[in-house]
Formats: C-alpha cells, structure tokens, sequence
C-alpha cells in the first residue's frame, strides 16, 4: 500500500500554441527512495527506473493526449486493441513502459501518483487487487482537498505548495499513507488538538475544541427530459444528498437525525437510501420517516444519499422550432409550473442552443414574462432569464422569437453536437428553490439529539436544482432510451 512518486501538474489543456515548457508545469513532486529499493528488491529483472521529472511528464501529457499529439492519431494510444482503464494508464518511458500511473483532474490541476504492485508490476494483476491504487487515490484526493482551488498563475513557489510537502511527509510517510483527511492532518501540523484523556478511534484521532454546532444540508436535484411525443413517454428522477458538518466538543459524541416529511404535505419516501459508514444504526418509524444515528467525523461529509419517485414534473414545457428561408428561425416555448411547487426560485432561467449553425442573433422576441438574450459565452445560445417568480394566476410563461444564423462564421473552437442538425434541438432549463424539495425531505431539527448531551447551535438548509433538465423539439428527432427486448433479458440455462 505504498507509493513510489507522487506529481502535481498545471497543464494548458488544448493550447497548440502553448511552448512545451510554458504549457506543463510540474507544480509538485516527490519520490520516495525507500519505496524505490523495495520495487527494486520486488521487480528484479523487471524494475523499470523513474525517468526525470521533465522526461516523465512530457511522456504522461502524450500518453494523455493533453497537448497538439492529442490531435494525431497513435496507434499505442488510439487504436482498437487498446485497453482504456482510467484513470489508471501505462506510461512509456525512456527507461521503458511504467504502471499503474493513478491520474485525477481536481481544480484545474492534474494530481498523479505511482503505487507500487505488492509482487511486481510485470504481473500486471486486476486493478481491484492493487491496494495501493485505493491508497493513492486517497492520498491525491487529501492533497486536492488542502490546497483547494489555485490561482491560474500559481507556480512552486507558492506558500500552498510548500505547505504541501509537510501535508504529504505528515499523510504518507516514506510513501505509505495513513491518514490522509486533511482537517485531522491540519490539526497535527498546528498542534490544536487537545491532549487526550481516552483512546480515539484511528479514523477521529483528534477531539474538536470549541463552540459545539451541527449543520445540515440538504441538497435535492431533479433530472427530466420531455418529448412532446405520445409514443415517448416523458422520463424524470429525483435524487438527493444530505450533507453534515459537527463539530462537538466530546470524544465521542453519538448524533441522532430524523428525515422528516411531513405526512399533510403528500411526502414521497425514498426508494433507494446509502449512507456513510459512520451511520450505526437507521430506523424507520413509518414510511416517510427515517431515523439515522451516527458517530461523526471532524470534517464536513455526505452522510447519506437518496433516491425517490415523484408523480408529476415540477416544470412541463413545450418546445416548437422550424427553420425557414434565408437562415431564419421561428420558434416558440411554452413552461407551465406545477401548482403544487414553491412558485418563489432563487434563479430559473432557459438556455436554448442551436449548433451547427454558427452564431445566432434575435430579430423578432415576445415574451410574457423576462428578457431574451444571447449568451456572453457562447454566441450559439440565447438565454432566457424568467426570473424568481412564474405569474401567481396563470403559472405560465411564453417566449415567441424569429432568430438569424449567420452559418458562413465558422465556431470551430467550440464543441458541436453533430445530432443537433436541422430541426433535430432542444432547450434546458434550470432552476432553484430554496428551502424546498419535491419530496419534502428536510432535518427535522426539533428531533435531532446528541448523546452526551450537551449545549449547541443548529442549523440546516434545504434546496432544490435541476441538474438536467431538457425539452425536446416538437417537430424534429430526440435522443431516447429504450429498454432492452425481453428476448435479451431472459436468462437461459446452457448445460
């Protein structure tokens, strides 16, 4: 479970102008020696030698196809009999071919690390049976989490970064991590934990000092995508996270927290219901009510995810696009908000792309309610800010509009959509409420108990979002899903 060499790269992802040492920065790195004597003693004739940092992230970044080789076709990277297992990759190098390289993208920056194979890599085992490629991702996860989101212009010689090192030496010493959570790292390296008087679980080392309060977060997202086609139904899921921040001043403090809908507002229970591991116990007092008991961690955390089953869309649409003569667009959108939803949003706007088509201007608009205008970011999509409220008698909005394209102005730096041609589009829509959800699942704060008892502040929040939220055209092709045939699904015995 030990790790050979860890990297941190800031890279210009698409730059071909970039010059090779101005479009890779190598931000961090660290190699561990001991653990390059025990994959020597392990490998034997078989021990491939780290190139230098330089020579390694160039050959990484082509392996990658981060940079103007992504662009040209490499029959060891791109060809059919290749075996894809991000984000684990075979690197090649001078000294020749290393494995398991570990790469993740966090905050713009690429963070990668190089496990070492109990038995030896030429082996190449299944990556499930690698420990240290669990350990590694661990470890690269922490060292995203404390240094968090970098300015663009961030070199190595950033306060951060030196900071690192001692975050790594403290996490992983001689490259086998132990406990790489960064908030109890953080209180090892600043010496604020107070002195223990019992024995901790390795997973809590350390004992809050402060003003003891709980928080709460519940964060409920809807994804829905409609037709307008009676041969294609209308598909929509709504799934949720309850995120939790304790800080409580005890060894260990025991946390009991009702998901509570209440039965007059039509609550809908969860069907699917994950938690995290520090949850003891969960208790169902009746069909929309769950009880969860849980010893927490220090740092903020998902403690539980759910999933459930809504009758009606929050927001049904309707969406009609027809091109005409001379790159001319009529079009029409019609959203009707459902009379059971909290008709108070925090932002609910419509983003309405047309690719393929280059950019797209506004000759004619109606609109009963907001402004229609084309986006700063991408001159192919106008947008459409409702606003905070649908108006209270009709619960409806309209847009009619008569757009341009001007196709002879090529976008090729942004991404097209090669389905979205003709009367083949669609719209999305997003919005949020706050402190609302569609299946009414909110902490019940007045039941929360913490054991020992003691005095503290809590607080919660409830949201709703449209993740992905999307109206096909009425008078053109969708992309749909359709089950698999029954005569695949049957199972045959084959003696």
């Amino acid at each position: 479970m030990s790790i050979r060499a860890v990297w941190i790269l800031a890279i210009r992802i698409g730059d071909d102008n970039a010059r090779e040492d101005e479009g890779t920065r190598t931000l961090f790195s660290k190699v561990y020696p001991t653990v390059e004597r025990r994959v020597k003693a392990t490998e034997h004739d078989s021990y491939v030698q780290l190139a230098d940092n330089a020579s390694f992230v160039n050959s990484l970044v082509n392996k990658l196809g981060l940079q103007t080789t992504g662009k040209q076709f490499i029959e060891t990277r791109d060809g059919c009999k290749h075996i894809d297992q991000k984000p684990v990759f075979e690197v090649d190098t001078v000294y020749g071919k290393v494995w398991p390289v570990l790469v993740i993208q966090q905050y713009g920056l690429l963070y990668c690390c190089l496990p070492m194979v109990e038995g030896g890599s030429h082996l190449r085992p299944p990556l499930i049976k690698i420990s240290g490629l669990s350990a590694g991702f661990s470890l690269l996860l922490g060292m995203a989490d404390f240094l968090g989101e970098l300015p663009s212009t961030v070199d190595e010689m950033h306060p951060k970064l030196a900071e690192l090192y001692y975050f790594v030496s403290q996490a992983a010493p001689f490259g086998t991590p132990k406990d790489t959570n960064p908030a109890t790292v953080r209180d090892i390296m600043t010496k604020q934990s107070p002195a223990l008087t019992h024995k901790q679980p390795a997973w809590k080392p350390n004992i809050y000092k402060g003003k003891s309060s709980l928080y709460f977060a519940v964060k409920e997202q809807i994804r829905a995508v409609q037709y307008d086609d009676l041969k294609v139904p209308n598909v929509w899921d709504v799934y949720g996270t309850v995120v939790c921040h304790a800080e409580l001043e005890h060894t260990l403090p025991e946390v009991s927290v009702n998901l509570y809908s209440p039965t007059h507002s039509k609550a809908t229970p969860p069907e699917t219901l994950v938690t995290h591991p520090c949850v003891q116990a969960i208790e169902s007092a009746s069909s929309v009510k769950c009880k969860l008991k849980f010893t927490p961690p220090n740092e903020m955390f998902v403690l539980c995810q759910y999933s459930a089953r809504v009758m009606h869309l929050p927001i049904k649409g309707f969406y009609q696009m027809k091109e005409k003569e001379n790159n001319t667009i009529d079009l029409l959108v019609q959203l009707k908000l459902n009379e059971n939803l909290k008709n108070s949003f925090s932002h609910c706007f419509v983003n309405l792309p047309f690719f393929n088509r280059g950019p797209v201007s506004v000759s004619e608009c109606l609109t009963s309610q907001g402004n229609l205008s084309v986006s700063t970011a991408d001159p192919r999509v106008l947008v459409w800010n409702i606003g905070q409220k649908f108006p209270s008698k009709t619960l409806e909005v309209i847009l009619k509009a008569t757009l341009r394209c001007d196709p002879s102005k090529k976008l090729s730096s942004l991404q097209q959509d090669e389905f979205c041609i003709g009367n083949n589009c669609y719209i999305q829509v997003y919005f949020k409420i706050a402190d609302y959800s569609l299946t009414n699942c909110n902490i019940d704060s007045k039941t929360v108990q913490v054991t020992p008892s003691i005095k503290y502040k809590i607080n919660s929040v409830t949201e709703l979002q449209a993740s992905d939220y999307k109206i096909w055209n009425s008078h053109g092709d969708a992309v749909v899903g359709f089950p698999a045939p029954k005569f695949l699904t049957i199972y045959r015995h084959v003696p």
